[in-house]
């Protein structure tokens, strides 16, 4: 992997730094990425990318590298960049139509989430100017919530916007980037800088809507008891104590992922399983108590994890979900 430092550094005088993916961040991908790939964590123009490797032997359609990218995407938080070190040139063609991020060493780099391709001329130019990301990071759409519905998130500073959420002061500037290249808010300030949403309340949600998606990562059942302080109730579980939907009989039950990582090493659940069980376990990109001090979720994150729901019953429930929000 030191090709790409090299290349990019001899041909174009880029830095770009790569090393392993922590164990952390590993845990939290499914094994048939894990076994797909080989990952790596670095940098471009100090923004950080996620260097993805396809593993000896392992060949994948166009479609299938921008699908998976787009959940290790959704899982890691950074732009994806698959490496190549032989590909075809109809090969790239198709990856570059379908704006999937790649470099093959002391040949091209595609990056249009950076705006950026760099080719064997040496010549740099910008590639589109809409970002390949359509949405925000589990930690933006967080934070934006948050804001929504539990307090402001305007004037104060970013160390105080990161105590708040639980974040680090760093994520928390990269989420302030984000909303701004979504054009969400405006930095105030110079030496103490602050933020200001350009639209509140309804007006901002309608405006974010299309930019959020569901905050579900991966959904287990299980016959345990659990134990209610770790857990909110979520689903039609959640949806039924706001509105008239009837409860089923089997209860849904929230947790962020570390926090449901933190709980499979402990092994204090007995019992687990994908398909089967009395109790649905929604395991959340996100930790759901950042945005409820009840044992319920919140109501903007519950719409969001329903709202492909089919049932005719839950699509009305949903909109008298949103209906009854005062903003």
């Amino acid at each position: 992997m030191n090709e790409i430092s090299i290349y990019l550094k001899e041909h174009f005088g880029l830095a770009a730094k790569i090393s392993p993916l922590s164990k952390i961040e590993l845990a939290q991908l499914p094994l048939y990425l894990k076994g797909n790939y080989d990952l790596f964590n670095g940098s471009i123009l100090e923004q950080r990318v996620i260097w993805v490797k396809v593993k000896s032997g392992m060949h994948f359609t166009p479609d299938q590298l921008k699908k998976q990218g787009q959940h290790l995407r959704q899982l890691l938080g950074f732009p994806i960049v698959y490496v190549f070190q032989e590909i075809e040139s109809w090969q790239k063609k198709r990856l570059i139509e379908r704006k999937i991020s790649f470099v093959q060493p002391n040949r091209q780099i595609f990056v249009p989430e950076l705006l950026l391709q760099l080719n064997e001329s040496n010549q740099a130019y910008d590639t589109t100017n809409e970002s390949a990301s359509k949405y925000l990071t589990p930690p933006a759409q967080c934070v934006i919530l948050y804001h929504l519905e539990v307090a402001s998130i305007e004037s104060i500073s970013f160390q105080e916007i990161a105590k708040k959420v639980g974040y680090s002061t760093m994520t928390v500037s990269r989420i302030i980037k984000e909303l701004l290249r979504f054009d969400i808010v405006v930095v105030e300030g110079n030496k103490e800088k602050s933020i200001k949403l350009k639209k509140q309340g309804k007006a901002l949600w309608e405006s974010i809507l299309p930019i959020l998606y569901s905050p579900v990562r991966e959904v287990w059942f299980t016959d345990d008891k659990l134990n209610q302080i770790d857990y909110r109730i979520g689903g039609d579980t959640a949806l039924s104590n706001f509105t008239m939907l009837s409860e089923t009989n089997q209860r849904t039950y929230v947790i962020g992922k570390d926090e449901f990582r933190s709980i499979k090493e402990s092994r204090s659940l007995k019992y687990l399983d994908k398909k089967y069980g009395e109790n649905r376990i929604e395991v959340w990109l996100y930790n759901p108590a950042i945005l409820s001090n009840s044992k319920i979720v919140d109501k903007l994150s519950l719409y969001l994890s329903l709202k492909s729901d089919e049932d005719e019953r839950v699509k009305a429930a949903l909109k008298d979900l949103i209906n009854e929000i005062e903003w």
